[in-house]
């Protein structure tokens, strides 16, 4: 469903450490930068892959929301114009390992070329992504890594750096006092980790805001919402929350409005769906840190092909960058095609 809100949105607000980088349009002709035309047809003793349609497989952490779609809509871009076939799966829950592992291992068995992944856990992965390479199947990972990174390359937000912006906004929004809590999503993923970690680190540089309490939802707003009544019933006084991403803020925002709390407490949340912007237009949502998963998808199907035709070896690490939205500079179109639709 398209969203009722019209999207006239945010300029990216250029903070220190999270460098935005051009992205590709939907549909475009022109490759992104650095990347090379793939010729018509292979020349005698050119490397594996090239002048053919190669496949792919892109396996997200999870496919039901809207921050995936938009990978996927990425991806398919990518697909389109550099001659690959997407296969494309994902577990329901972000949880869930196992059915992941499952979801690699049967790409594995039909013949891909490479593959680009978000690990649902940063251990688990670890020994899977190694088999794959022995097998001659090269490994990308997108929006959520490995550790140690055993990928060829790792293309994400910074999300320590992203979750530092989040940080800056809250102690801007509190005027540097109060009470705050974090409402994350997985313990032990690796994102979920980082972004914590960012915004505790950042929130630090107001000495008069202490964190209350870290909670942890699974990425379920069910869940989110249970943890945000837990919350504003221990802690009466809090003054803001950091839900780290879009299951977070829609269930933390849903009990704001219930308890008829919009706007006392400060909500800053992570991505940028349809009900986390209608959020921010009603003012229950006071800053995004939006991502750009579109490159994410794009940039990932790109790469995985440059290695597979073997034009050359691509940078260990791609920031796909991040822009702080509030309601301040929402109304510029600059940052339009961070938002839903995807890749607009």
């Amino acid at each position: 469903m398209r969203h009722p809100v019209p999207w006239l949105l945010a300029a990216a607000l250029a903070l220190a450490g999270c460098i935005r980088q051009a992205g590709p349009e939907p549909g475009s002709t022109s490759s992104s930068p650095g990347a090379q035309a793939i010729p018509s047809a292979a020349p005698a003793g050119a490397p594996r892959g090239l002048g053919r349609r190669l496949k792919v497989a892109v396996v997200p952490k999870g496919t039901t929301h809207q921050f995936w779609q938009t990978v996927k809509a990425g991806a398919d871009s990518a697909g389109h114009q550099f001659n690959v076939e997407v296969l494309w799966n994902g577990p329901k829950k972000e949880t869930d390992i196992q059915d992941q592992l499952d979801i690699i291992t049967g790409f594995a068995s039909q013949g891909i070329d490479g593959m680009a992944m978000a690990a649902t856990d940063k251990k688990s992965l670890v020994k899977t992504v190694q088999d794959l390479e022995r097998q001659g199947i090269p490994v990308v990972t997108i929006d959520s890594g490995l550790d140690p990174d055993v990928s060829r390359s790792f293309i994400a937000t910074d999300n320590v750096a992203a979750a530092g912006l989040a940080a800056r906004e809250m102690g801007r929004l509190l005027k540097g006092k109060g009470r705050v809590a974090v409402i994350s999503f997985l313990k032990g993923a690796a994102t979920s980790d980082e972004r914590e970690q960012g915004f505790l680190e950042g929130i630090r540089e107001f000495a008069g805001i202490e964190v209350g309490a870290t909670e942890y939802t699974d990425s379920d707003s069910a869940k989110a919402r249970d943890k945000m009544e837990t919350l504003l019933t221990a802690h009466p006084e809090l003054a803001g929350v950091f839900a780290s991403n879009e299951p977070n803020v829609v269930g933390a925002a849903g009990v704001l409005v219930d308890r008829k709390l919009v706007g006392k407490v400060k909500l800053v949340g992570f991505d940028a769906s349809p009900p986390e912007i209608d959020y921010m237009v009603q003012g229950v949502v006071q800053a995004l840190v939006v991502q750009d998963p579109f490159k994410m998808g794009y940039e990932g199907v790109r790469t995985v092909a440059q290695i597979v035709r073997g034009e050359g070896t691509p940078p260990k690490r791609i920031d796909t960058g991040a822009t702080v939205v509030t309601s301040e500079n929402m109304r510029r179109p600059e940052v339009q095609r961070l938002l839903p639709p995807p890749g607009r």
